[in-house]
């Protein structure tokens, strides 16, 4: 098992994925898509959902592949075999994972040539600070451009001169900027002001059974030096104002994250697999990675109090980011209806490019259970509700669009 908060990939992480924007932005490769595949118990599991990534990716007919995971020691068993069904279809490929000195993989094979190693600590070992070890954009134009020096060295990055695109799918994003959180009567957004309905977790505390608190506080920016509790996601607030996940409009707030916490009420567990990150703020959270909040945010800040051994079940958890989910569409409720704040637009398209190399990314995700768990397809961005638990569909991989990325179709529980 291998899976600390240094290194694990938040929904949020996800959102603004680091290797998705690096990879669809050079015009020398087309992304294809992104195949989802999780993270088995069982060692025939592990080598059966490699084997459907070998075959999806030999039937999109790609040249290269990016190869992520947010885990070591046994999960390394899926990402070697991954890498090697890849090869095995004639499919270059590079590993983007947490190695140091603690992370080593625990097997190997002769396609695996190339990994780029995620840590970013002094020692070498997993940190219980969340997001200190995530891939960042440094390391996707790392592993994007040793890739494309494979693929060069065997003919298969030909006609980098041609501009030749087709665009055959758009999401528009727009982003509106916060510069006040505050509680109030009702939850609304005025001008650049967002309001929280004050006392809104009381709405929703008799929804599960396992947890008896809900506490919602707002940490304001650089004010981090307060101690909370173990972190179980970082979201994006965003909604659908039209079209399905990876299409449409979508409305986003930017200057404000949730953070998700939680502890045992009576035994004091904090959940967690292999470490957990409660602590001081400040010291516990490696801001302004792609999946972490930024410094100048303000955080909404969710924390749960489960009874005595629910801080370790699978509904447990999966229960607080339902709540979670339940609390932040009140928010997208607002959201959606937004008609006269001055608001950023960005537009990005499905690109197919005829000349040009195919790669595909690879990520693998959490399918274990408990603090190790991935949500596909929920119903809005980023969330939790409506979606598939990938560990129900044993792990299996899935292709999803770099736009479906982009649009909060993954939801991590940590």
């Amino acid at each position: 098992m291998g899976l600390g908060p240094s290194i694990k990939m938040t929904t949020l992480h996800h959102y603004r994925c680091p290797l998705v924007e690096v990879a669809t932005k050079d015009s020398d490769i087309e992304i294809v898509g992104i195949i989802v595949s999780g993270v088995s118990e069982s060692y025939d599991d592990k080598v059966y959902s490699a084997k459907r990534v070998g075959d999806i990716a030999k039937t999109l007919q790609v040249d290269g592949a990016l190869v992520a995971i947010d885990g070591w020691g046994n999960h390394h068993i899926d990402f070697v075999n991954i890498i090697e069904n890849l090869g095995k279809n004639d499919i270059s490929s590079i590993g983007l994972s947490f190695i140091g000195l603690q992370g080593r993989l625990v097997c190997t094979n002769q396609y695996i040539d190339c990994i780029i190693d995620t840590n970013k600590g002094t020692t070498g070992y997993e940190s219980c600070m969340v997001g200190e070890n995530n891939l960042t954009d440094y390391d996707a134009k790392k592993a994007v451009a040793i890739l494309k020096n494979k693929l060069s060295k065997r003919q298969r990055l030909n006609n980098i001169n041609s501009n030749k695109e087709l665009r055959v799918g758009k999401l528009t994003k727009k982003v509106f900027t916060i510069n006040e959180v505050a509680f109030g009567e009702k939850t609304e957004l005025i001008n650049n002001k967002l309001i929280i309905r004050k006392n809104i977790a009381r709405t929703f505390i008799s929804f599960d059974k396992r947890i008896k608190q809900i506490k919602v506080n707002i940490i304001k920016p650089h004010e981090h030096n307060i101690f909370v509790n173990s972190n179980l996601d970082c979201m994006p607030i965003a909604c659908k104002y039209s079209g399905e996940l990876g299409e449409g409009i979508t409305h986003e707030l930017d200057g404000v994250t949730v953070m998700i916490t939680g502890v045992e009420i009576g035994t004091g567990y904090q959940p967690a697999n292999i470490g957990s990150s409660e602590g001081v703020l400040k010291d516990r959270v490696y801001f302004d990675r792609a999946g972490t909040p930024g410094t100048s945010d303000y955080i909404i800040h969710i924390d749960f109090s489960f009874f005595d051994g629910e801080g370790r079940t699978a509904d447990g958890v999966i229960g607080a980011h339902r709540l979670v989910d339940l609390i932040v569409q009140e928010i997208r409720d607002v959201l959606v209806k937004v008609d006269n704040i001055p608001y950023k637009k960005y537009e990005y398209y499905d690109v197919r490019k005829p000349d040009k190399a195919k790669v595909v990314i690879v990520k693998i995700v959490s399918g274990l259970g408990n603090m190790y768990d991935t949500v596909l397809f929920p119903l809005e961005p980023g969330g939790i509700l409506g979606g598939r638990n990938i560990r129900d569909s044993r792990n299996l991989p899935y292709v999803i669009s770099v736009n479906q990325c982009r649009d909060g179709v993954i939801h991590s529980l940590l």
